[in-house]
């Protein structure tokens, strides 16, 4: 918008030498500014009050602010002194505005209202922007803001006319009065200047005088005078139509091209825009080359647009550090379209821009303490969430409300999920009703297709209504909302009776006939779990495959899950749904995400990538459904990206049960199997779960419930019902079930040596993902029971697996030379693979490593100063509870003195408690004072010992062993002595049992 004040416009437009310039600059050439400045220079010093001024303008428009602004404003002091009305006025925007003199209305008024005294209609305007604006004590008030303007505008005054329009459309300090603001608006415009007209054209186009369409007239004529601001307005309504004016996609397009053609940065980037959105090559090649062209004159809008095509691999290729360089230079300036760009890239990953939601909350929270709405959505989720950074459930809902207020119906519906899912806010579905029906009555169908869901099955003081349920869905599916249609279909389904599961069919089979991804995915689903309607795999394919061709992020997601588990004729095969994933989670697809991110942590299907695995876990938990609430879990329980949370990951796995999901159940059982922050180890409470996974057909739960049998942890041991589950979950094709059978056959621990079911176990779970297999196999023919007739062939599959780089199989190989199965050079050779596998980054291989130093081997001897060196090195690569399980393994090696035994004890309340069982046991065979004194302090924290931790077995100690044998009920095991393999075995369990650690 043109600024009417001399004051500002004397700060806001480019100095050039006006007609009347100080005598002497004729001699210049106009666009030579040195020059003209120091003629400038010269008469100013001479006391020429017209150099003063003019010097004082040129030096307002120079790029160095500071000390320019402040030279400006003496210079205009004395030139004010005089009388001068010009230098005055421009005297007095400067004080308005703190430029080259402190903010100050005293000052405005006192060089202001002389000059309005004496006629001038410029002071008056200016003493209309004081009281707008307000400046250091004196306080805005609109009122007599108005007055003032009215006054100039009386007298002629443009820029007061111009003002006291602006507050009569918007009711500003006076009565709203949009006739008589038209009125301002339509004298001013006489002149044809385009900003007038581009002003009277918005009081149309937003409604607030009739009729809309006279928006047109108005642009048109600013577009007459060669304005380009109008000629990209006057686009836009072509665009997108206004009122009875029609779209028009060709004049829209021409005025942009004009736009365009100006430097007009709008009319580009909104061509671009529409270039994008035509397809083609030859458009998007374009398109992008204005967008880099307008990006690299520093403009923001561009920039954020190009850097969104970057980071999404759209149009151009996927490039997220060129995205972040578009933005953050930006971003250094706190400007919030790029904070909030880098905060999205930050949130969901760019390529080799991994996920960094503690960098993209700091990002949200900048941006929208700048007031930004897309900001504030962002960040109070994550807050409410505990995305990247702690839970903030108060200030998420702060800054939600803004976003709520502005009519945002998606994020009314997100925090109506949340309330419904009672993630990161308490369950409440009244709450979610509230907020779905608020979307709803603002015209967003998925409301309504909320709240059949919510009626369908009843939430906490919600009861079920089915006929209110269908209802709702009836409603949407009528606004068509792909949502409600389909649950029309699924509750159709659910009566029963035949007409309806007629309909529900005929309903999803015309949606999917029509494209409807998600239409065809849920019948797709039907049919491969035979729900309702027969099983029919080949139809299921012939559903997905076309949509997935056209890379329809919901089909390839079906087609995974088709391939997860099998349908009829169609075989399930794991390395193809994870393809099937890959391909829906680069398009999108929270589903995709999630599935393939379970399988990369676990490797299945594909080759093991926790990392980035878990990454996507991540993304997905954001939904907010119950694998959500397992990733939660799984992020609370690890510690890897937040303190440890056990209650907190225990809650969120129970949530997840509740919602039917065995995965829930399987990962409550290994919670407390293992133990985790404040939860105790329980293999009972984990046999349970493990037993409620299993009974559900869980291929892990069958596993895990196995693996407590074979060694009796929380049930009684019984190797041949584990050796069923087993087979059960082997003969689904599991990997992991074939491996452990193949393992079982091959060490002789729980069944008989027996190769040829070994291999076929081994070899079968190899087929079935499992890369490891041959290579666990490998090491049991070498080292196990089998070795007498099978070692050679077995140190061939670890060689073999070593070729085919296999993850782990260096450090196996390596193992296998420091046991002198390698040659009497064993250990030697071993230590150059494992320092290359240290410096590469590999954990095992450290602690291989280390065990070697300690303990030396074929060819190598013992080395403590060489493992020390080596765990400070590389300390990094191991989690802080294996740093100080190595660190008491090292202070045990030479004999025991008082100070090794003082800093063992200080190392075991780092210990993991699942570390502590064998850190005892390996005391026990290393050094026999350490492990006494290892047991004094956990007997002493136990309440049984109150004697010396010397690392003596003294008659105290002994005594105190006793109490704990009589209290597990094992008296007879201890009888035989406190310094057996079977005693340290009991004791080192009972101190990893307790639900504290060891104090150091």
């Amino acid at each position: 918008m043109r600024v009417w004040s001399v004051m500002v416009l004397m700060l806001g437009t480019a100095f050039v030498a006006p007609a009347g310039l100080a005598a002497g600059t004729a001699d210049c050439i106009q666009a030579d500014r040195a020059c003209i400045r120091n003629v400038l220079e010269a008469a100013a010093s001479a006391g020429d009050i017209v150099a003063k001024i003019d010097l004082a303008r040129m030096l307002l428009d120079e790029p160095e602010q500071g000390p320019n602004w402040r030279r400006a404003a003496n210079l205009l002091q004395q030139a004010a002194a005089t009388g001068d009305p010009w230098s005055t006025s421009i005297l007095a925007s400067l004080y308005l505005q703190g430029k080259g003199v402190p903010e100050d209305g005293n000052k405005v008024r006192a060089l202001l209202i002389p000059a309005a005294a004496n006629g001038s209609v410029g002071a008056l305007s200016g003493l209309g922007d004081l009281f707008a604006k307000g400046a250091g004590t004196i306080a805005p008030d609109l009122p007599r803001a108005a007055r003032y303007y009215a006054r100039a505008g009386a007298a002629g005054d443009a820029h007061g006319k111009y003002q006291l329009a602006l507050m009569l459309l918007d009711g500003r300090g006076i009565p709203g009065d949009v006739p008589r603001a038209i009125d301002l608006l339509e004298e001013l415009s006489q002149g044809g200047d385009p900003w007038i007209l581009i002003q009277l054209a918005d009081v149309y186009a937003s409604g607030k005088a009739a009729p809309m369409e006279r928006a047109v007239d108005y642009f048109g004529k600013a577009v007459e005078t060669g304005n380009s601001a109008a000629m990209v307005r006057l686009a836009q309504i072509y665009q997108s139509g206004l009122g009875t004016v029609v779209p028009d996609a060709a004049a829209a397009a021409r005025l942009l091209e004009r736009a365009a053609t100006l430097g007009d940065v709008a009319g580009r980037v909104l061509l671009a825009q529409s270039l994008l959105g035509s397809g083609g090559e030859a458009n998007a090649a374009r398109a992008v080359t204005m967008l880099e062209q307008a990006a690299g004159e520093d403009e923001v809008w561009p920039a954020t647009i190009l850097a969104s095509l970057y980071a999404q691999g759209k149009v151009v290729p996927l490039n997220g550090p060129r995205a972040v360089q578009l933005l953050q230079p930006f971003a250094d300036e706190d400007n919030a379209a790029a904070l909030v760009g880098l905060g999205d890239i930050y949130a969901k990953g760019a390529g080799v821009i991994a996920v960094d939601l503690p960098r993209a909350r700091g990002l949200f929270t900048r941006a929208a303490e700048a007031g930004d709405i897309g900001a504030m959505n962002r960040l109070g989720f994550m807050l409410l969430q505990g995305q990247g950074g702690d839970v903030d459930v108060a200030r998420g809902l702060a800054l939600l409300q803004p976003v709520l207020d502005s009519g945002d119906t998606w994020a009314m519906l997100q925090l109506a999920d949340l309330y419904a899912q009672g993630s990161g806010l308490p369950l409440d579905a009244v709450a979610a009703a509230r907020h779905y029906q608020a979307a709803a009555d603002l015209g967003n169908a998925a409301g309504l297709s909320r709240l059949g869901l919510l009626h369908r099955t009843g939430l906490g003081d919600i009861a079920p209504d089915r006929a209110l349920a269908l209802e709702f869905f009836e409603r949407a599916a009528a606004a068509q909302d792909a949502t409600g249609r389909i649950y029309l279909a699924l509750m159709l389904l659910e009566a029963g009776a035949s007409q309806d599961i007629l309909r529900a069919v005929q309903l999803l089979d015309e949606a999917a006939g029509a494209g409807d991804a998600w239409a065809a995915t849920i019948l797709a689903d039907l049919l491969i779990r035979g729900d309702r309607i027969d099983a029919d795999g080949p139809r299921a394919l012939a559903l997905l495959e076309p949509l997935a061709a056209q890379n329809n992020a919901a089909a390839l997601a079906s087609l995974g899950n088709l391939y997860v588990t099998g349908a009829g004729t169609v075989p399930t095969d794991p390395a193809k749904a994870a393809g099937y994933f890959e391909a829906a989670a680069a398009l999108g697809d929270y589903g995709a995400k999630s599935r393939l991110g379970m399988m990369l942590v676990k490797g299945e299907g594909t080759a093991a990538d926790p990392a980035r695995g878990l990454a996507m876990l991540r993304e997905v938990a954001a939904i907010g459904d119950g694998w959500a609430k397992i990733q939660l879990g799984d992020v609370l329980a690890s510690g890897e990206a937040m303190p440890v949370d056990a209650q907190g990951a225990l809650a969120a796995y129970r949530a997840a049960r509740e919602q039917g999901l065995s995965a829930a159940s399987i990962k409550l059982g290994y919670l407390y199997m293992t133990g985790r922050g404040s939860v105790a180890p329980d293999p009972g409470r984990a046999a349970a779960y493990f037993t409620e996974a299993a009974d559900r057909g869980e291929s892990v739960g069958r596993i895990s419930l196995a693996l407590l049998l074979l060694d009796g942890k929380g049930v009684t041991r019984d190797v041949d019902q584990a050796v069923d589950l087993l087979k059960l979950a082997a003969s689904t094709g599991d990997a992991w079930a074939n491996g452990t059978l193949g393992g079982l056959y091959a060490d002789g621990r729980h069944l008989p040596p027996d190769y040829p079911q070994a291999l076929q176990f081994s070899e079968t779970a190899q087929r079935g993902g499992d890369e490891g297999a041959m290579l666990r196999l490998g090491m049991l023919l070498a080292t196990g029971p089998l070795a007498k007739e099978h070692r050679a062939e077995g140190i061939e599959l670890v060689e073999a697996a070593v070729a085919a780089k296999r993850p782990g199989a260096i450090v196996e190989r390596a193992r296998l030379g420091t046991m002198g199965l390698l040659g009497s050079d064993g250990a030697r050779a071993a230590d150059g693979a494992l320092r290359a596998e240290v410096d590469s980054g590999d954990p095992a291989a450290l602690r291989l490593l280390l065990q070697l130093y300690r303990s030396g081997g074929p060819g190598l001897k013992p080395s403590l100063r060489q493992a020390q060196s080596m765990l400070d090195a590389h300390a990094d690569l191991l989690p802080p509870e294996a740093v100080a399980f190595e660190t008491i393994a090292l202070r045990a090696v030479p004999p025991a003195t008082a100070q090794s035994l003082q800093d063992i004890g200080q190392s075991l309340a780092g210990l993991a408690r699942s570390d502590l069982s064998q850190t005892v046991q390996m005391l026990f065979w290393g050094n026999k004072n350490a492990y006494v004194y290892v047991l004094q302090q956990g007997l002493r924290d136990a309440g049984f010992y109150n004697g010396a931790l010397d690392g003596y077995l003294t008659r105290q100690t002994i005594a105190a062993i006793n109490r704990v044998c009589r209290q597990e009920g094992v008296e007879e095991t201890c009888a035989q002595g406190p310094l057996t393999p079977e005693v340290a075995i009991l004791l080192g369990n009972y101190l990893a049992s307790r639900p504290q650690p060891l104090r150091s």
